[in-house]
C-alpha cells in the first residue's frame, strides 16, 4: 500500500530554529569533532570527511586522516571521493528537470523507451513507469542481481537476468532497494536526450553549481598515464581519496574499480565534500542556486514525496528504531523522521557503500540544516562509519539522550560475523563428515541466470572455474567446501570466506551445488545442476 499523507499529519516537530540556533549548533562542534576522530580510530578508517551546512551556508568542513594507507597524502575539502548510491539523487534530479522539459513524464511507461524492458510477467512489464524504477516499489527481492554486477556481467547480461528474477511482491506494495532498476533509469535519461550521464550530470548540475571538483566515471578519477608517465612510473597526483577493503581487521588499499561505473546513473559519480555540502544547500533551497529556481516546485515536490513505506526492524544498523520514528522513500530519497520523543527532525537523505567506499547525506530543510559523510573504507559488509557520525551529530543539535553509536554499531557488526562463523564451525563440530572423493563433485553445472561453472580435480586439489576465475576449494565439513571470497568477487574482502554445497535431488548422485554465500539471485537462488554434458559450452 502507497502512504498517503504521511507527513501532511499535525506532528510536534522539536525546532531549534531560532536566534540561538547558530550559537548552539557552533557549541556541539567541538564534541562532534572528537566523536569523529573516535569513529574513525575505532574503525580503522584511512579517511573521513564531514560538511556541515546552515542557514545557507558551509559552517563546518573538515577531512580527517589520509587518502591512502601508507602515504602521507591527507583528505582536505576538495578530496574527491567514490560516492556509490548517492548518485542516485542527482539522477533523480536530473530526471525532474526532463519532466519540467517536457522530454518525458514521471509516469510514462518503461517500454515505451525501451522496448525489450521485462520484469515479472507481461501483466507487470505494461504497467511499470519511471516512476516505479526510481521508487524501489517494483516488487522485486532487494538488491536483485547485484550478485551479476559484483562478477563483472555486462550491463545488458544484468538487465536481462532482471527479467529471470521472480517478483517477491505485488508491483507497488512493498519496499525492495534495487540498483539496476537505476540503471535502466539512466539508460532512459541517455536515450531521449542522446547524451551520457557524464554530459547530463556536468551540464544540468555540475557546471551551474560551480561543483568543480564533481565528475562521472573511472577515468575521470583514474585517467590513463601517457607514454611519457608509464615511462617514468610518476604517480597519479589527484587529489582522490583510494577505497579500502577489510584485510585481517585492517585497512587495505583496493584498485579503483569499473564495477562502480557499470550503471554510472546509479552510483557512477565522483564529488568532493565540498561539492556535496553545495548540494546540500541546493536541495534545501528547493533547487536553487543564486536565486535561480533550477526545478520548479511542482517538480520537485514530486521526488520528496513518500512512494512507499520501508518496513524496518527496530535493531536495523542505518534506520535504529529508538531514533527513526518512520522511513519512507520517495524518488532517489529516502524519507525520514529523527529524534525520540517530541524531539525529531523530518529529514531527507541517501546512501552509498560500494568496493571500498561509503557515503552518507541527509538534511532536514526546516532547520535549513544538513550534513554529508563521506569515507573511503569499506562497504555495508566493512563499515557503518557515515551512520554513527550521523547520529551522533543529530542527537547533540536535538539533545538527544546519549549513545555511542560507534561502539553499538561496531558491536552489532562484528557480533554478526563472529556469529556466523561459530554458526559454522559449531555444524561442523557437532557433524563432521569427510568429504567424498574429489572426483565426484567434479563436472560441469549450470543455472539459467548465472550461466556454467566447472570443477575440476588437479594434483589432489578441487578447483572452481568460473568466468575466467581459477580457485583452489579447501574441505570444510561433508560436502561443504570453503575459498578465499575475494577471489570471486571484488565485494568481498579477504577476510570473508566464500562457501559452496554439493547436494543431490534424489539423495544419490552429486547433481547440485550452490555458492550460497555470494550467487543467491534466481529461480532456485543460485543453485547449479550437473550438465549432462549434451549443452556444455567450450
Amino acid at each position: 500500500m502507497i502512504i498517503k499523507n504521511l507527513f501532511f499529519l499535525t506532528f510536534f516537530f522539536f525546532s531549534v530554529s531560532s536566534v540561538n540556533a547558530s550559537d548552539r549548533l557552533q557549541g556541539i562542534l567541538p564534541e562532534f569533532e572528537k566523536y569523529v576522530e573516535k569513529v574513525q580510530a575505532e574503525w580503522g578508517a584511512p579517511g573521513i570527511a564531514v560538511g556541515i551546512v546552515k542557514d545557507g551556508k558551509i559552517v563546518y568542513i573538515k577531512g580527517f586522516g589520509v587518502r591512502e594507507v601508507g602515504t602521507a597524502k591527507k583528505i582536505d575539502e576538495h578530496t574527491v571521493f567514490q560516492i556509490a548510491s548517492l548518485t542516485k539523487n542527482i539522477l533523480v534530479h536530473l530526471f525532474a528537470k526532463l519532466v519540467q522539459e517536457g522530454k518525458i513524464n514521471w509516469d510514462d511507461l518503461v517500454v515505451k523507451y525501451i522496448p525489450t524492458f521485462f520484469i515479472g510477467d507481461a501483466s507487470v512489464t505494461s504497467q511499470f513507469t519511471i516512476r516505479d524504477l526510481v521508487s524501489h516499489r517494483s516488487g522485486l527481492p532487494s538488491f536483485s542481481c547485484d550478485s551479476l554486477w559484483y562478477l563483472d556481467f555486462s550491463a545488458e547480461e544484468i538487465i536481462k537476468g532482471v527479467a529471470k528474477i521472480p517478483l517477491k511482491s505485488p508491483i507497488r506494495s512493498k519496499y525492495g532497494y534495487q540498483n539496476q532498476l537505476f540503471g535502466v533509469a539512466s539508460m532512459i535519461a541517455e536515450k531521449v536526450t542522446g547524451k551520457t550521464i557524464e554530459a547530463l550530470f556536468k551540464e544540468y548540475f555540475f557546471t551551474p553549481l560551480k561543483l568543480n571538483d564533481s565528475s562521472v566515471g573511472l577515468q575521470a578519477i583514474k585517467p590513463e598515464k601517457s607514454f611519457i608517465s608509464r615511462l617514468f612510473n610518476s604517480a597519479n597526483d589527484l587529489n582522490v581519496a583510494r577505497p579500502h577493503d577489510d584485510r585481517g581487521d585492517t585497512a587495505h588499499p583496493m584498485e579503483f574499480s569499473h564495477l562502480m561505473y557499470r550503471f554510472p546513473g546509479s552510483s557512477g559519480a565522483n564529488m568532493s565534500v565540498t561539492d556535496l555540502s553545495k548540494w546540500m544547500i541546493f536541495m534545501i533551497n528547493k533547487s536553487a542556486y543564486e536565486g535561480k529556481t533550477f526545478i520548479e516546485e511542482k517538480q520537485y515536490n514530486e521526488i520528496i514525496k513518500p512512494s512507499i513505506e520501508c518496513a524496518m526492524k527496530y535493531n536495523d544498523s542505518q534506520f535504529p528504531g529508538d531514533r527513526y520514528k518512520s522511513v519512507a522513500y520517495g524518488m532517489g530519497h529516502f524519507i525520514m523522521e529523527y529524534g525520540e520523543g517530541r524531539k525529531y527532525l523530518k529529514t531527507f537523505g541517501h546512501m552509498g557503500g560500494f568496493l571500498g567506499v561509503r557515503s552518507l547525506m541527509v538534511v532536514a530543510p526546516e532547520e535549513k540544516l544538513g550534513i554529508v559523510v563521506l569515507s573511503n573504507y569499506g562497504s555495508f559488509r566493512v563499515s557503518f562509519v557515515p551512520e554513527a557520525i550521523h547520529n551522533k551529530f543529530m542527537d547533540l543539535y536535538l539533545g538527544l539522550s546519549e549513545i555511542d553509536w560507534s561502539q553499538r554499531l561496531r558491536d552489532s557488526f562484528l557480533s554478526i560475523k563472529k556469529q556466523n562463523k561459530m554458526y559454522k564451525t559449531m555444524q561442523r563440530l557437532q557433524n563432521p563428515k569427510k568429504a567424498q572423493p574429489l572426483t565426484d563433485y567434479a563436472g560441469v553445472y549450470k543455472n539459467d541466470l548465472y550461466g556454467q561453472l566447472e570443477l575440476k580435480v588437479e594434483s589432489d586439489i578441487l578447483y572452481l572455474l568460473f568466468r575466467n576465475k581459477r580457485i583452489a576449494l579447501e574441505h570444510f565439513n561433508g560436502n561443504e567446501f570453503t575459498f578465499p571470497g575475494h577471489l570471486l568477487s571484488a565485494t568481498y574482502c579477504e577476510s570473508d570466506v566464500g562457501y559452496i554445497d554439493f547436494g543431490s535431488r534424489n539423495g544419490n548422485k552429486l547433481d547440485l551445488c550452490a555458492i550460497s554465500s555470494l550467487l543467491s539471485d534466481g529461480k532456485e537462488h543460485g543453485l547449479f545442476e550437473r550438465s549432462n554434458g549434451a549443452d556444455i559450452k567450450k
